[in-house]
């Protein structure tokens, strides 16, 4: 942003890795916002490179650029920052100074794989959104037989609790007399989707390991490590190497 540009302060904050886009209207809304020492409440507000920005009382920097990292995480920890209960989080998995370092696509308790980690939240946003089409690759062992009917129902999408899930992408890859394991392959990322549809095929889910996530893989990483990736390594995302 050069001195003479303004910006959203919502798109600000988003690129400080303080909050996604809706949520940072969100923060301004709630009046956690001051320019100059005025507080703002108007989401559409924009703010110069010259401007004095404070969220809570703390000034508002972007940083230099753009970092992304990958995690394999294990069973047993939460994709938050912090539980009111003590329970681990990936958090507790990561060695390195992460200034502001925000999710991307969640795993639940009980699953394992690939995450994301950015400080940049349009980068998250990109990443989320159902529109963009980025393909969530999983392995799932289940307690059970996927059946050709169900293959059906999951390729033509399904309708749980009032809640439509897009059609899915499953081939079974291994079967043994009591288990299955199938690849299934998303293009939104809805709370527990996967094992909710498995549930309404009374399939119990033992294992759910996410391989991929849009470009990213998650390779030979070990189980509860952490890796920095270079974005010049992916060009779709190169509009996102810097925060300036």
């Amino acid at each position: 942003m050069s001195i003479k540009s303004a910006m959203r302060i919502s798109r600000y904050l988003a690129k400080a890795g303080l909050a996604s886009r809706r949520e940072a209207e969100r923060l301004i809304l709630d009046g956690r916002v001051v320019l100059n020492g005025k507080t703002i409440i108007e989401p559409w507000a924009s703010c110069f490179n010259t401007d004095v920005l404070k969220l809570d009382g703390a000034v508002v920097k972007l940083p230099s650029s753009t970092q992304i990292y990958k995690l394999h995480k294990p069973q047993g920890y939460l994709s938050t920052s912090k539980d009111n209960r003590g329970r681990k989080t990936i958090f507790d998995l990561i060695r390195i100074e992460l200034d502001h370092l925000m999710i991307i696509g969640r795993l639940d308790y009980k699953s394992e794989g690939l995450m994301l980690l950015t400080n940049n939240g349009e980068l998250k946003r990109f990443l989320e959104l159902p529109k963009n089409n980025f393909e969530r690759v999983y392995e799932v062992k289940v307690k059970g037989h996927l059946t050709n009917v169900n293959l059906t129902k999951l390729g033509s999408g399904i309708s749980i609790g009032g809640i439509s899930y897009k059609p899915v992408k499953a081939k079974i890859f291994e079967k043994t007399k009591s288990y299955t394991w199938i690849e299934m392959i998303l293009k939104e990322g809805k709370n527990r989707e996967i094992r909710r549809i498995l549930a309404s095929f009374d399939l119990t889910v033992v294992r759910l390991i996410r391989k991929k996530f849009g470009p990213f893989d998650l390779g030979l990483l070990k189980k509860g490590e952490t890796k920095k990736l270079s974005l010049e390594e992916f060009p779709l995302l190169r509009r996102y190497w810097t925060l300036n």
